[in-house]
């Protein structure tokens, strides 16, 4: 199967590639949740599979649309964020 990651230090696609039989059906990759208005590129993207190897680049895209992992929330819910920001908020106007 053959994976495609996004490099914004090249500005190309890195190729990446395993061992597993490629999939036949279409779908949403498993992190992206239904009803939310929007998503990251990296939450939009099927995750890369463990032991997969870099095989090259390029400028378009080959087979699955891969991400490296990681969210922009970095995990922490956003009602932490913003009870952080709020709290400091509050704190700085008293």
């Amino acid at each position: 199967m053959k994976y495609s990651v996004w490099n914004n230090g090249t500005r190309s696609y890195d190729y990446y590639a395993t061992s597993g039989v490629p999939e036949i059906h279409a779908g949403a990759p498993p992190r992206v949740r239904t009803g939310a208005l929007g998503a990251t590129p990296d939450q939009a993207a099927w995750p890369l599979p463990a032991g997969a190897r870099r095989v090259g680049s390029g400028d378009v895209p080959q087979g699955r649309i891969a991400s490296l992992g990681g969210d922009s929330a970095v995990g922490i819910p956003s009602v932490v964020i913003y009870a952080a920001i709020g709290y400091f908020a509050w704190r700085a106007l008293r």
